[in-house]
């Protein structure tokens, strides 16, 4: 009789063991990923302040807003301005195939590297899509000729 009654507790505590077990595995990974966060951070890339202040890098992504009138492209080789919200500027040059979007006031992330007193070397290019909030609509008809779209965008 007894060993009827120990066959039942015996499955209960695999599973509780094996549920045990599981939730070990689920909080190491989140605790892993919460430091890597924390550590790294969750930029997805730097300023151009911060890229000024690093120097040389290589393998970096920087982001800002392409400066008015600063685009200039020949060939397959665009150069142009970015700034970010500090007013920061960064010349980058990039060859490649021309992205669509890329004009003044876009929002972009270019990925390369750069040596002191040298332009950014972008093998990369890619526009922020705009933010869905604001509909086309609303930022040509209600904003526009306010200078505010620039703001938005």
């Amino acid at each position: 009789m007894t060993d009827s009654v120990s066959a039942p507790s015996a499955v209960a505590g695999s599973r509780r063991r094996w549920k045990m077990i599981a939730g070990a595995v689920v909080l190491v990974f989140v605790a892993a990923w919460l430091v890597l966060y924390l550590t790294v951070g969750g930029d997805f890339y730097m300023t151009v302040g911060e890229l000024q202040q690093a120097g040389a890098v290589a393998n970096v992504r920087v982001g800002g807003q392409v400066v008015p009138e600063s685009l200039n492209q020949v060939g397959d080789t665009a150069t142009f301005a970015i700034r970010d919200d500090s007013g920061a500027t960064l010349d980058i040059a990039y060859s490649g195939a021309f992205p669509d979007r890329l004009r003044s006031y876009e929002h972009i992330v270019a990925t390369g590297s750069m040596e002191p007193g040298r332009p950014f070397e972008a093998v990369e290019v890619l526009v922020r899509c705009p933010d869905k909030l604001f509909a086309e609509k609303l930022t040509t008809d209600v904003l526009g000729g306010a200078g505010l779209e620039r703001v938005l965008y």
